[in-house]
């Protein structure tokens, strides 16, 4: 019988062969990785031998997704692997490819439904599901759409981290205002639910020492508003909530490994949430708004919402002690230009927060780069207006480090930018890029 029908809907266990016996005679019926890796049959029903165990963590992950999509091809419910290097990054890549969104489909898509490692235990394995968890709840949130996912909506997912211990407060359009969050009442002016800010804690464990605020861009559904997108750019807008999912998603994954922060860390996560609309209330160009430190913005382009957004939670972050911030948002199309989908772009105002950032994203698989923060850039926002600052000036040319300056403006702790355009959501499917990021940050980063 041939190996397919042998092992349809069976369970698989995968035998890692060493290099000595990678040459003994075998049927190879599938190829993975590029050649390294080889599906071989054992000759028993469900029991499945890989040439050569990954050699290092990039490898353990590419090993890993293909595991589940043969798993998936072949019908089986469950994958077993036995003992082998880098299992914590093998089994986060499987249980990440795993995820299949069927909330709007009428029959479910099939998959495997479990994925088990020998000798993944422990505090290990702990992280690896929390990781998991947190990665699943962004991708959940991306992939909603706007008719689903609205700020209330956003507030109301973000509330299920209170049964995970965490502290979760929204403050509603009336309590925006009255903090002066002049500018993300301006984006959500134009939209029948209003603005959200939307705040989770975990308190320290412990002496609080430090503080850590998340700050991401919650934009629920961006149509440009006056400065309105073309059709075929506004399709792919449920997503520009990607920098509050990865957020969010980080905070869900921390909240269950609570055990793992660093003692005496406090982590806060702000969320301004809004949907940019064209409505009777809706900013237009020309209008000037004033935000929570008190500096006043002129609005030159409705479609360079996410940076006043995010200008009021920086503003809050640091008025209400945090200690070092990091904000991700899905920002400028000129990153997309400069870096693609695959790279986020990285701007900070601190070495050390950088390192850290980098060796984080390193470790999870993600990948960034630094860019500049050319203050010269910045006189561009700070000409030809009645107010402190434009919030853009029509050239893209540098529009990413121009948005970031603009952000700096707000701020007055150390601080990282990580601009996550085109990250977020990859062939249709959200990708919850930037969790693993954000909680190595904070479990590793002391």
């Amino acid at each position: 019988m041939h190996l397919m029908d042998r092992l349809e809907r069976a369970d698989l266990t995968l035998t890692f062969l060493g290099e000595a016996q990678a040459d003994v005679p075998t049927q190879v019926t599938q190829k993975l990785n590029a050649g390294a890796v080889r599906l071989l049959s054992r000759g028993e029903a469900g029991d499945v031998a890989v040439a050569l165990p990954p050699s290092n963590a990039a490898e353990a992950r590419e090993l890993g997704t293909a595991l589940v999509k043969l798993a998936t091809d072949l019908g089986a419910q469950t994958v077993r692997v036995e003992q082998t290097p880098h299992a914590g990054a093998l089994t986060l890549a499987a249980l990440a490819a795993g995820y299949r969104d069927s909330r709007y489909r009428a029959e479910a898509r099939p998959g495997p439904t479990g994925f088990s490692v020998e000798g993944l235990a422990g505090e290990g394995r702990a992280r690896v599901e929390a990781l998991a968890a947190g990665v699943r709840f962004a991708r959940d949130l991306v992939n909603a759409p706007a008719n689903v996912l609205n700020p209330v909506t956003l507030a109301r997912e973000a509330r299920s981290l209170e049964a995970l211990g965490a502290d979760v407060d929204v403050w509603d359009g009336t309590e925006i205002e009255a903090r002066g969050m002049g500018l993300l009442v301006a984006v959500a002016a134009g939209s029948a639910t209003g603005p959200r800010l939307i705040r989770v804690t975990l308190p320290s464990r412990g002496e609080r020492t430090r503080v850590i605020a998340l700050v991401g861009k919650g934009v629920t559904f961006d149509t440009g508003g006056y400065s309105i997108k073309p059709a075929a750019g506004m399709t792919t807008m449920k997503n520009d909530m990607g920098g509050a999912a990865a957020v969010l998603g980080a905070m869900r994954a921390l909240a269950e490994a609570r055990d793992l922060l660093p003692e005496g860390v406090e982590v806060r996560a702000y969320v301004p949430a809004a949907e940019n609309m064209v409505g009777p209330g809706a900013m237009r160009p020309g209008d000037i708004y004033r935000a929570a430190n008190g500096k006043t913005v002129e609005v030159v382009n409705t479609d360079a919402e996410g940076r006043l957004i995010l200008a009021d939670a920086l503003a809050v972050a640091c008025d209400e002690g945090a200690t070092e911030i990091v904000d991700v948002a899905t920002l400028t199309g000129a990153k997309m230009v400069a870096l693609g989908s695959d790279v986020a772009a990285l701007f900070s105002t601190d070495a050390d927060l950088t390192a850290r950032l980098k060796a984080s994203a390193e470790a999870s698989g993600e990948f960034v780069w630094e860019l500049p923060l050319h203050a010269p850039y910045l006189k561009a926002f700070q000409k030809e207006t009645l107010a402190d600052l434009r919030n853009a000036d029509m050239v893209p040319a540098g529009g990413s480090i121009k948005a970031a300056l603009f952000l700096r403006e707000f701020v007055t702790r150390p601080w990282a930018h990580l601009d996550i355009a085109g990250n977020a959501q990859k062939d249709g499917q959200a990708t919850g890029w930037g969790v693993g990021t954000l909680v190595g940050y904070v479990l590793e980063g002391v």
